[in-house]
């Protein structure tokens, strides 16, 4: 054979290889199709009613499912037609997601599909990180669904000094639904913007549990400024179980009348000056070394619900002026059914 008739013959080849190629993806396609279909016959999942199976799959997520194939809900779209259904049918499956930045360049295609699959359920959304704008704008413009909020800062150490900026422009509209905000730092160098946390706070006024850690609020509102939640029960500054940190001077911008749980390391004239303006209902307070009973334990008595008082690191002397005061204040005695003092090493006063 000649040399044109050898490549004519290799390229005559080359096309059958690209056909059978092609033959070969059509087949594994068909393959698949078809063991997707046997296993929705196989599945016991696919005989139960839609109630049982949406429960099942529920009971795999995490409180806040990352997007990604790997994870549910994602996952459960991969393994046959059936499970596919029952999760498309399940708008609960996608009303929670959490967002690690950086994130997936595709996630501002998935996002609207993944938060249109919640239908009009109210939302959970978990972000961490330094914020990509473009996918947290998609979040905002949901901002009338969301019910629970919480935004941590990265792994990685904070550049002291640094602020996160939680959106750019006008930030979010008004968060009716918003229940639960959490802002959670690793350490003591995350800094939030503080109009931004306030304009998040003022956003939402049906807000009913507030906890921020680790979390440094500059305080640098307008000092006029009395910002109300009215619905607000629950507000601790530190994670539970762990010494509160200091408020910030937040309290001083805020009336309460709904508090009933306080956590804050506060001075005593700046925490009585807040519950003397809001009157909360407070039925738990928790405190930091910031308290001094010596001079201001008597003021406990304008707390007429508490019942369970904690604190941390006291001083010597406060330690003994409130068990004076306790002693001398029947009415606190009798209510408060709870009292916690995490001790550091302790001399009694005279011996020092």
């Amino acid at each position: 054979m000649s040399a044109y008739e050898l490549r004519a013959h290799i390229a005559k080849l080359d096309t059958e290889i690209d056909l059978q190629r092609e033959l070969l993806k059509k087949l594994e396609r068909d393959r698949s199709l078809t063991q997707r279909r046997l296993n929705s016959i196989l599945d016991p999942l696919a005989l139960l009613p839609l109630e049982i199976s949406s429960e099942i799959f529920l009971q795999t997520l995490a409180p806040f499912p990352e997007p990604g194939i790997l994870h549910a809900p994602m996952l459960l779209l991969n393994i046959c037609n059936a499970w596919t259904n029952i999760a498309l049918a399940t708008p609960a499956l996608w009303d929670a997601i959490h967002i690690v930045f950086p994130c997936a360049r595709d996630l501002e295609k998935i996002l609207p599909i993944w938060l249109e699959r919640a239908q009009h359920r109210p939302l959970s959304v978990s972000l961490r990180g330094t914020f990509t704008h473009d996918v947290v704008d998609i979040i905002w413009a949901q901002g009338q669904r969301l019910k629970h909020l919480e935004i941590s800062e990265p792994l990685a150490q904070y550049a002291e000094g640094e602020v996160t900026e939680l959106w750019e422009g006008t930030g979010p509209g008004p968060l009716l639904s918003l229940e639960t905000l959490i802002m959670r730092g690793m350490d003591v160098d995350y800094v939030i913007s503080p109009r931004h946390t306030v304009d998040l706070l003022r956003s939402a006024p049906n807000l009913t549990e507030c906890l921020f850690h680790n979390s440094e609020i500059v305080p640098d509102v307008d000092t006029t400024e009395i910002l109300v939640l009215p619905k607000l029960r629950r507000l601790m500054f530190g994670e539970v179980g762990t010494r509160p940190s200091s408020g910030q001077d937040l309290l001083s911008h805020l009336w309460l009348p709904a508090l009933e749980t306080l956590g804050s390391d506060e001075s005593s004239d700046n925490l009585f000056s807040f519950l003397s303006r809001s009157s909360p209902p407070l039925v738990e307070l928790v405190l930091g070394t910031g308290w001094d009973f010596g001079p201001s334990a008597q003021y406990l008595g304008i707390l007429r619900h508490l019942r369970r008082l904690g604190v941390w690191y006291p001083r010597c002397h406060s330690v003994e002026q409130f068990f004076v005061v306790l002693a001398e204040s029947p009415f606190l005695l009798l209510r408060l059914d709870t009292l916690v003092m995490h001790m550091t090493f302790l001399i009694p006063s005279g011996r020092r």
